[in-house]
Order: C-alpha cells, then sequence, then structure tokens
C-alpha cells in the first residue's frame, strides 16, 4: 500500500485549497490596495495574512492526509491545530499592527 491518499481526498483537498485561496484573496489585494494608496502599514499586514494563508495552507495539507487514514496519529492532528492556531495569531496580529500604526484608541 502506497502513502498516497484517495483519489477523492486528494480532489477534496484541492478544492478546500483553492476554497481558502478565494477567501483570502479580496483581503490580500484590499490591504495591498490600502497599502499603495495609504498607510505601509498595509503592507505589513499583507505580510501577515499572506503567512496566515500559508498556515492554513498546510493545515489542509495536513488535513488531506489525515483523511486518508484509518486512525490518525495524535501528533498529526496536534500539527494541524498547531498551524490552525498559528494563522489566527497572524491575522489577530496585524489588526494589532494597524490599531498600533493608525493611533486608533
Amino acid at each position: 500500500m502506497s502513502g498516497a491518499p484517495p483519489k477523492a481526498t486528494y480532489r477534496w483537498g484541492l478544492m478546500f485549497r483553492w476554497l481558502w485561496i478565494a477567501v483570502f484573496t479580496p483581503f490580500l489585494v484590499g490591504f495591498l490596495i490600502a497599502g499603495v494608496l495609504g498607510h505601509w502599514v498595509f503592507f505589513v499586514a499583507f505580510a501577515l495574512w499572506a503567512g496566515a494563508l500559508a498556515c492554513v495552507s498546510r493545515a489542509e495539507m495536513l488535513n488531506a492526509r489525515a483523511r486518508s487514514m484509518d486512525a490518525p496519529s495524535a501528533g498529526l492532528l496536534g500539527a494541524r491545530a498547531g498551524w490552525l492556531l498559528v494563522a489566527i495569531l497572524l491575522i489577530l496580529g496585524s489588526g494589532v499592527v494597524i490599531r498600533l500604526a493608525l493611533g486608533a484608541e
């Protein structure tokens, strides 16, 4: 038995990856436009959100691997949760950076 996931699992994984890209794209484009037309801090927010997209993509890859197993290991499930936690922290961190740079009270 090879370590490759079944075709249906692979297709679902690709669909979810494209779905995440579709969800993040409006935010990324908005941050780039705001960075060009507005304040430089939006470039930092863009970088943080791009990192969050990379983390979510990695979590989806681990999720596809977990779905292809009968009983995924706790380490695999923990790694997936860890990548999602890092993505959430990056998104929240971008809000903190924007708030600090723009001086909102």
